[in-house]
């Protein structure tokens, strides 16, 4: 299990340096597609010119253009390529030549950008790649499900008599293009024998694209798994640990292709990796907020809808079905969620994973908020204990002389966090049915980040043990209750502030 987990780890820190390289796919930012003649845009140093198969660039005056390092190799004779002739006209004046479908290539560079030719079904374009891009610069990581040896399984590869071309959708809408595929790959899932067709080649590797049941739930519309080469009995190795997304899943401007209509496998596929939380699009970066389910159901259901329509993604983490959290600042904001005492709620270890995680995003000052019993209950605990180390460093440098901290003030942040974290759950909730606002407000409760924003200052009272801002039941009543549209805008004002802090940190 050991070397199973370090090799597993070690391929997934190599997936994410792919990943982040200066021009690899998160750094796309656009694609724009030619027609006859001149095409430009805003940003663009030039004018490019179709004409057919053959592509000519005209720089604008005042701007500097030159050949990346692939196509200075090919212009110098260092290496050739089969599928595009290169060249310059007298005056300069850069052009290519495609000779084949599905071709692309790295063409030319401006400052940090690249601009990369690519042919898809007949269409030619031109593909933005911005090492400086918003979501290059914000990649964290990719989630992933929890790590399981029992999602690896062994496959028998068949070849078919010939490859077979197959016209397939692809991740971009109207666009589709030929898959050729080799063979299928059979294989022992859940009881039941499934089968897959995969694309690729038996002497380098083969490659499965598949729908499975966490497709629009966990994961995005299809997936994708190396099978790698079969041996000589036609044996491969099917590590589903190891399914990972395209690149449609972190922007619009891919061409990814979809799987073939059979390969949908009848299971949910709880391995691999998860939907990305940091996605851009045509207005820019999003803004994600992790929503962790400690069980299901969300106290505020209209929450979710005005966040949607203030702009911000909710990405949900199922933890009490075993749905890992990612890391702290892999999301502009998290909300913490549960209600104590219901069947499904997530067990100790889940729980306790949370609490910690809590920790870590309170420490880099990611914008936390609890919700519901058990919610607001384990970011408090999260706070109280994060607060007690905080005093014990402060006593230990005060007794060795290192720090000027007053040991009676750091003394008292140590007994309010040991003394109070086994009654957080009743802590979190107290005073949330008192006052004006009746006996079904939530509990709610914001890190110091949140609860000292000017925005919000006004709706909460601060935790002196804790630090966290609890909101103030006097101002909003029972969000479940049918109170008219006076009663929802009041939440509405809250969740609001709430995303434009999202939005603008």
């Amino acid at each position: 299990m050991e070397q199973f987990e370090s090799e597993w780890h070690a391929w997934h820190d190599e997936r994410l340096s792919a990943l982040a390289t200066p021009f690899g796919f998160l750094s796309v930012t656009a694609l724009h597609w030619l027609e006859e003649g001149g095409t430009s845009w805003e940003s663009a140093p030039g004018v490019f010119e179709r004409e057919g198969d053959l592509i000519r660039f005209r720089v604008d005056p005042g701007r500097s253009v030159g050949p990346t390092a692939a196509t200075l190799d090919i212009q110098q004779g260092a290496s050739g390529h089969p599928d595009a002739e290169f060249g310059r006209e007298d005056d300069g004046t850069p052009w290519i030549r495609v000779r084949s479908r599905g071709f692309s290539h790295p063409w030319l560079i401006a400052d940090h950008v690249v601009y990369e030719v690519l042919e898809r079904d007949g269409r030619l374009g031109i593909r933005v790649r911005d090492s400086k891009s918003e979501l290059l610069q914000n990649f964290v990581e990719v989630p992933t499900f929890p790590l399981d040896p029992a999602w690896t399984v062994t496959g028998t590869f068949t070849a078919f008599p010939e490859p077979r071309t197959v016209r397939i959708a692809t991740a971009l809408p109207g666009l589709e293009a030929d898959a050729v595929t080799v063979g299928t790959v059979a294989f022992e899932l859940a009881g039941h024998t499934h089968r897959l067709t995969v694309t690729g080649s038996p002497e380098t590797g083969l490659q499965a694209d598949f729908h499975d049941y966490t497709n629009g739930e966990s994961t995005p519309a299809w997936r994708t798994l190396g099978v790698g080469v079969p041996d000589a009995q036609g044996k491969v190795i099917l590590d589903f640990n190891r399914t990972v997304v395209y690149p449609f899943a972190f922007l619009p401007w891919a061409t990814c292709p979809a799987p073939v209509p059979e390969n949908m496998l009848p299971v949910a596929v709880t391995a691999g990796e998860l939907t990305p939380l940091r996605t851009i699009g045509e207005s820019g970066i999003n803004h994600p907020v992790g929503l962790v389910y400690l069980s299901r159901g969300f106290g505020m259901p209209h929450a979710l809808e005005w966040l949607a329509d203030a702009g911000v993604d909710v990405i949900p983490f199922q933890v009490n079905e075993g749905v890992p959290i990612p890391g702290p600042i892999a999301a502009a904001a998290f909300i913490i969620t549960g209600v104590s005492g219901v069947p499904d709620h997530a067990d100790e270890n889940a729980v306790a994973a949370v609490r910690e995680f809590v920790e870590d995003a309170l420490a880099v000052d990611t914008p936390v908020v609890g919700l519901g019993t058990s919610g607001a209950a384990v970011v408090r605990e999260a706070a109280l204990a994060a607060r007690g180390r905080a005093a014990g460093t402060a006593v230990a440098e005060a007794a060795s002389g290192t720090s000027a901290a007053p040991g009676a003030g750091s003394k008292g942040a140590g007994e309010a966090a040991s003394g109070t974290v086994a009654g957080a759950g009743a802590g979190a909730g107290a005073g949330a049915g008192a006052g004006r606002g009746g006996a079904g407000v939530p509990p709610v409760v914001l890190s110091e980040c949140l609860a000292q924003d000017r925005l919000l200052a006004p709706y909460v009272r601060i935790e002196e043990d804790s630090g966290l801002g609890r909101l103030d039941p006097g101002v909003f009543p029972d969000p479940s209750a049918e109170q008219g549209d006076g009663h929802h805008r009041m939440w509405f004002e809250l969740i609001d502030r709430f995303a434009r802090l999202v939005l603008t940190r």
